[in-house]
């Protein structure tokens, strides 16, 4: 049975997923969602640390969103407190931290497929592309046998890895670096896609795109990651087989777009809304970073 504390924390944790780190009028908004939070404890604890947590990630105070996520956690370890404790920490940009909790959420409930998805997506940000090809095949077990649009991408990524002489290790090391730069920043990635691109027998790669809101420069990130690859260990050759992008949400879109009216073969290619892409003029001018 849905308890009334359950049913206010699902309306609260859908209003903060709205939000973002950046938002002018942040402060005001969370202290509201705080004096929930806390009147909740009392109610509900683990609903109620869980939405500190939530908070926590939004305000970018990574060291409050952990103590109290966890502390939902040791009350009970459930599918619940370890998957919104996921969901702070891909938010946080913790990549490989976010897959370790989502995949003990999906040991409560082996047969969630929306949790599976999540957890689907999530996998390729920690350069286990291993770790995708197992959840995609526990995935066809639950939709008897329906296909993934990521089904065999493992097998292609492999190839390409082994044409420069890699492993996937080799490739884990420089996304984690790039998942340790970006963690560093209080940036929200607001989606995630990779590309296999396989048209030159002699060098097909894997790129990565991470879209980020148009307030925030994307060169400078981009430029971030680049320094943070300066100081790490990585296989000499990974960049050979692997490149990034980091894009502001408009020219994601566009790109999205244009992609897709290909893929259909459309007669006409049509182009998103003249004022958002008036907004690409403006990525230069009056942003943060």
């Amino acid at each position: 049975m849905v308890t009334p504390s359950q049913v206010e924390f699902t309306q609260l944790a859908q209003q903060l997923n709205t939000l973002s780190r950046r938002d002018i009028t942040q402060g005001m908004k969370l202290a509201k969602y705080k004096k929930s939070a806390r009147s909740m404890l009392k109610k509900d604890p683990i609903a109620g640390n869980t939405l500190l947590g939530l908070i926590a990630c939004l305000e970018h105070d990574i060291t409050s969103m952990h103590a109290f996520h966890k502390t939902a956690i040791s009350i009970s370890e459930s599918c619940f407190s370890l998957m919104f404790y996921a969901a702070s920490l891909e938010k946080s940009c913790l990549w490989n931290e976010s897959a370790r909790y989502a995949l003990s959420a999906l040991d409560h409930e082996p047969g969630n497929l929306n949790l599976l998805d999540i957890i689907v997506r999530i996998a390729p940000l920690t350069g286990r592309f291993s770790l995708l090809k197992r959840l995609l095949a526990q995935r066809q077990q639950l939709t008897n046998g329906v296909p993934h649009r990521c089904d065999g991408d493992y097998e292609i990524i492999i190839d390409i890895l082994s044409r420069h002489g890699l492993l996937e290790k080799d490739l884990k090391d420089v996304v984690t670096a790039i998942a340790d730069a970006l963690s560093e920043t209080d940036v929200i990635v607001q989606k995630f896609q990779y590309d296999l691109v396989t048209e030159s027998e002699e060098r097909p790669f894997i790129h990565f795109r991470f879209e980020i809101p148009d307030q925030f420069v994307a060169s400078y990130y981009e430029d971030l990651i680049a320094v943070k690859l300066e100081s790490v260990q990585y296989h000499p050759r990974v960049l050979d087989a692997f490149s990034y992008s980091v894009e502001n949400s408009t020219v994601y879109e566009l790109y999205s777009f244009m992609e897709k009216e290909m893929e259909e073969s459309a007669d006409t290619i049509r182009v998103p809304d003249p004022d958002k892409m008036k907004l690409i003029e403006e990525l230069i001018e009056g942003v943060e970073i």
